[in-house]
């Protein structure tokens, strides 16, 4: 009778402690969640606004936090914060996330609209029947020019965008005139993705491979690459801290400062209004060839955090990351708003976006377009991509400079007065930088604090 008694008191205290588990797990009382948003957006407060305010109508009871750009930098380098409920990042990383067990799955009934998203942005996040993120932006690499310019417009492939745009057409950081590409290519995961891109242009092979070492290289791919470099200037090009980011290159291509520039679709927020009515774009072509593969294209996705399970929060967190990725939340989120009478020129993943900014905006019927005639997939490493960005982006960018033969303009020891005053001044400006190529000037761009001198060699 004592033995059974024990036992009936084990099983009491079993089920007693299941159902404070159950308690502890998912608590009722739940009053906050935490947000971290991808902070490399032209607003990221416009953001923060229509997600409280849509929130708001669901949750009113439930409030948000969102993390500082200290906290998160878009998975890059960070982890998600441990307290962050929901968090939006780079899709590059969704396998290696995975693996790491920081994204939550999801059933197919758990997104809500899933037959309103563009194919390779909810093919992206989807594995075998569960999906572990929801799409909310995209990009791509596009390249700009003025519509009028028909030889841009008509170029196919990037033998003919370097045929017409020239390699070493300036040397300053800013071109003087209608000349030349501009371009990003500063930061070592810039050039690792770049480098992606290219290969993939080239071979089509999805997913990538990622090569261990140099000799690993496309040689190809990295060829294709110096010659981006080469139709810019190397100051343009490697420029680590313009004050806009890569915007600040468009809005020198709309002062009239370019031929053309390489950037994503939201730096046309940093354009004039002017020159938005007469921009063309398209997809960069970055193989010499004709491209027969689909286009790379980037995306922000937003994950739900695994930490959520313990908090109790996960529900809570799935409708959060649902409204964040809504239709209507994302039009409040990159649409026109009170301070600014045009839209972010975010790129989305739903067609419902596109349709409703196109009316008041047509460039967004274009931006559509470019997913409609590209047919891309989603721009994801594997689970090693943190060590491999480790490893090879500052290589790749290396070799992307390596031999770069267009030199560089100096800031001259002194002032320049006139063409009999430039070659002392220059010859001794240039005199560890491969000699003076000639040129000189005291015109703004190029020259912005004083004379400059071009110079053979690039020792910056």
């Amino acid at each position: 009778m004592m033995q059974k008694q024990n036992i009936y008191s084990f099983m009491l205290m079993l089920v007693f402690s299941l159902i404070l588990s159950i308690v502890n797990v998912a608590p009722a009382n739940a009053t906050e969640l935490k947000v971290a948003l991808y902070p490399y957006v032209p607003d990221v407060e416009q953001f923060e606004t229509a997600i409280e305010t849509k929130w708001h109508e669901v949750q009113p009871d439930i409030l948000l936090t969102f993390t500082t750009i200290e906290e998160w930098d878009g998975g890059y380098d960070k982890n998600p914060p441990t307290d962050a409920d929901v968090y939006v990042f780079d899709a590059m990383f969704f396998d290696y996330f995975k693996s790491q067990n920081f994204l939550e799955p999801l059933k197919p009934t758990e997104i809500e609209g899933k037959d309103d998203f563009v194919d390779y942005a909810v093919e992206g996040v989807k594995v075998d029947q569960q999906y572990f993120a929801i799409p909310q932006l995209g990009c791509a690499n596009v390249l700009f020019y003025h519509q009028d310019d028909n030889q841009i417009a008509d170029a196919t492939n990037l033998t003919d965008i370097v045929y017409t745009l020239d390699k070493c057409t300036y040397t300053s950081e800013i071109p003087s005139d209608q000349r030349g590409l501009m371009l990003d290519m500063a930061g070592g995961t810039t050039n690792a993705a770049l480098y992606l891109d290219i290969a993939h242009s080239i071979t089509g092979e999805y997913p990538f491979s990622l090569p261990s070492s140099s000799d690993q290289l496309n040689p190809e791919a990295m060829d294709n690459m110096r010659e981006l470099l080469a139709m810019a200037s190397y100051g343009n090009a490697t420029d680590t801290d313009p004050p806009n980011h890569s915007y600040e290159r468009s809005e020198w291509f709309s002062n009239g400062w370019g031929r053309a520039v390489m950037g994503y679709t939201e730096s046309m927020s940093a354009m004039s209004e002017e020159t938005r009515e007469n921009i063309g774009f398209k997809v960069m072509p970055l193989s010499k060839e004709d491209e027969s593969y689909p286009a790379i294209f980037y995306a922000d996705v937003i994950g739900v955090n695994t930490t959520t399970r313990d908090r109790g929060t996960r529900d809570l967190a799935v409708r959060l990351a649902n409204v964040m990725a809504d239709s209507e939340t994302m039009v409040l989120s990159i649409g026109p708003d009170q301070d600014r009478p045009y839209p972010q020129y975010l790129m989305a993943t739903r067609p419902s976006i596109f349709q409703t900014l196109e009316r008041k905006f047509p460039l967004y019927g274009e931006m559509y377009q470019l997913i409609e005639d590209n047919d891309p997939v989603m721009f994801k490493l594997n689970s090693e991509s943190r060590d491999w960005i480790a490893s090879m982006k500052n290589i790749i960018r290396e070799e992307a400079r390596e031999d770069y033969a267009c030199g560089c303009d100096y800031p001259a020891l002194q002032t320049i007065f006139d063409n009999d005053a430039a070659p002392p001044i220059c010859n001794a400006t240039c005199a560890e930088y491969g000699g003076w190529n000639g040129q000189w000037t005291n015109d703004y761009p190029a020259a912005q604090e004083g004379s400059v001198c071009g110079c053979n060699v690039c020792g910056f």
